[in-house]
């Protein structure tokens, strides 16, 4: 379940969010992994529909409006759209090649890492926090080291981003249970069928009308994810459950942020909005954590399960397993707002996450070698590619809607 829970990602992130003043919200956009990522000239970037400019130190940090993979990107209207982009050089192919490399690289490690730690401390709600400190204790020490210019905290903005936290928070944590219960490649192949629960909220919440192609994109997904659970050995009612309500969990984040966040977040960067989520999501999911796991039945599970864990592997390899599942989660979400950092469409980067989910599925199988019917590839294969075509069909309605607009 870790990955979107753990995983969570969509990343922020199997599904991405945007929170300026546009109608496509998106969630965020790290900008900079580390500092050995970083480009030595700002990266030009493509109108995003997310923060507005953050104020800080402009010759270290220029900002640029966040989005979430797999989010469409800002309306021609919004006031941070900066034009077409430049034309491709070499030297930028090569740089987007390496981002992509990094994004699938880190999701792909951090996805067997985290299988691996369930494995060993099935204690996902546990894992699930640990990851979220993770991010919260990397993003902390750049800001007190002036590594990073930390944002200005206000109680309005808290109370702005505290709903989105907690759709954060149940996408992350269920997606993490989802994975403690079943193997990784079928999880995502359920989490494959996010968009069809973002169809349908986003209609009846923020009252979006799509048109009919873009319905009809979802009917491999269904189809898909029906086929590969018809032979699936480790599937499971409660893992199957979890990933769809990790899947609501990642829709209603982007819903909320589209519906509750504006002026609150307009001088946020994507860095520090992802930042301030993992603090407030971790905030949520500490105390209720420890009521449904720590403390199951009165008693302290987590020292026995940690114990257990610790005889079986040793107290060095668990150590190792924890950190790094934890350090490669935040790792593959900084990547993945790399490549967005590129200037690429939205559909180009739709079309690579749905190749990652490829990429994931199948070096999950390897390693864990999970047995997989013909069907089960089938299907997993028709769903994934239904996330593809499903996000040309929303770009697709996306420029008809322009051109149906008045002049």
């Amino acid at each position: 379940m870790m990955s979107s829970l753990c995983a969570a990602s969509k990343p922020l992130i199997p599904a991405p969010m945007a929170v300026g003043r546009s109608n496509a919200l998106c969630l965020i956009q790290p900008r900079v992994m580390c500092s050995s990522l970083r480009t030595a000239q700002p990266l030009l970037r493509t109108s995003i529909v997310h923060p507005a400019p953050l104020v800080r130190r402009p010759s270290l940090h220029p900002v640029v409006p966040a989005r979430v993979p797999g989010c469409p990107a800002s309306s021609s209207t919004s006031p941070a759209s900066p034009g077409p982009a430049p034309a491709s050089s070499p030297a930028k192919g090569l740089r987007v090649t390496l981002y992509i490399g990094l994004w699938y690289g880190f999701n792909i490690v951090f996805n067997i890492l985290n299988k691996s730690a369930l494995n060993a401390f099935p204690a996902p709600w546990c894992i699930s926090a640990l990851q979220l400190a993770t991010s919260a204790v990397f993003m902390g020490t750049l800001w007190i080291t002036r590594l990073y210019p930390a944002p200005t905290v206000t109680w309005p903005l808290i109370k702005a981003l505290a709903p989105v936290a907690l759709a954060h928070t149940i996408g992350h944590v269920s997606a993490c249970v989802s994975f403690s219960l079943m193997a990784v490649s079928f999880a995502h192949v359920v989490k494959a069928a996010e968009p069809v629960l973002s169809v349908a909220l986003s209609q009846l919440i923020l009252g979006e009308v799509n048109p009919w192609y873009v319905w009809a994109s979802l009917l491999p997904i269904i189809g898909g994810c029906s086929l590969s659970a018809m032979k699936e050995v480790s599937f499971a009612w409660a893992g199957f459950n979890n990933a769809m309500i990790s899947n609501f969990g990642m829709v209603m984040r982007n819903v909320l942020s589209k519906k509750s966040l504006g002026d609150a977040t307009n001088k946020l960067d994507g860095t520090n909005l992802f930042a301030l989520l993992s603090f407030i999501s971790l905030v949520y999911t500490v105390p209720v954590a420890l009521a449904v796991e720590g403390f199951k039945g009165g008693v302290f599970q987590w020292g026995t399960m940690w114990s257990q864990a610790v005889a079986t592997l040793g107290a060095p390899q668990f150590y190792k397993l924890m950190a790094g599942a934890g350090i490669f989660y935040h790792l593959y979400n900084q990547a993945s707002y790399m490549v967005l950092d590129q200037g690429i469409s939205p559909v180009t980067f739709s079309v690579g996450n749905t190749m990652k989910r490829v990429a994931v599925v199948a070096s999950s199988v390897l390693f864990f070698r999970n047995p997989v019917s013909a069907l089960n590839w089938i299907g997993s294969m028709l769903a994934i590619a239904g996330t593809g075509l499903y996000s040309l069909a929303k770009q697709k309605a996306g420029n008809d809607a322009k051109k149906a607009k008045p002049a």
